[in-house]
């Protein structure tokens, strides 16, 4: 007598998207918190630097990955709706401190926005795909502070900083299990990085 295997549901796209939304939403509080630690005088925690291009004194205090697919459309390099939504409630709220970048003369406040891409096409491409959605994502930032363009720096990565690397798959016959598994890397790795970095004051000649 044959046992009856029970059924797999699978997750609804309804059911991913909470998922993802639910830890975009997350980062964005843990954000906020990091913020409003560091305008109250706290210590900025030191971590590891994306090749900015700064100084070694300088310390990047929180990143967040915004997933690519969720602020922009297959393709596109202009924020959808649901894009703007995000940086709304990230950046919009005046009385959070995020865009106060007013550090008393000690130190300089940067944000670094950081394009990325997956490893699909061309890699000029792809570099120039990561730009223009740094781009967009500072266009919107800028409508909620007049301050942003001179504290702001937008770099582009293409797929040089991977989050996840998509398996190699040299037989061209795939199952679907297999490409699943690749397509959800390159989603990954599609993203926006917004980096809070705290930049030390240049030191003079003389060590004056």
């Amino acid at each position: 007598m044959r046992r009856a295997r029970p059924v797999r549901h699978k997750k609804s796209h309804g059911a991913l998207w909470s998922i993802i939304y639910i830890d975009l939403m997350t980062q964005i509080m843990a954000f906020f918190v990091i913020v409003w630690t560091i305008e109250h005088g706290s210590k900025a925690t030191a971590t590891v630097n994306l090749a900015t291009g700064f100084g070694t004194g300088d310390q990047t205090v929180r990143m967040v990955d915004l997933p690519g697919d969720v602020l922009f459309a297959s393709g596109k390099t202009e924020l959808g709706a649901d894009g703007k939504d995000v940086i709304g409630k990230l950046f919009g709220d005046p009385a959070s401190g995020v865009l106060n970048f007013d550090r008393g003369g000690m130190a300089q406040r940067k944000l670094v926005i950081h394009g990325h891409t997956d490893d699909v096409g061309i890699k000029d491409a792809n570099f120039q795909l990561g730009y223009q959605r740094a781009w967009s994502v500072y266009q919107e930032i800028r409508r909620h502070s007049k301050e942003l363009p001179d504290h702001v720096v937008l770099c582009t990565h293409a797929d040089n900083t991977p989050q996840a690397t998509p398996p190699a798959a040299p037989d061209p016959k795939l199952t679907e299990e297999e490409k699943a598994v690749i397509a959800a890397a390159r989603a990954k790795n599609r993203r926006i990085t917004i980096e809070d970095l705290v930049v030390s004051p240049p030191i003079a000649k003389g060590g004056k």
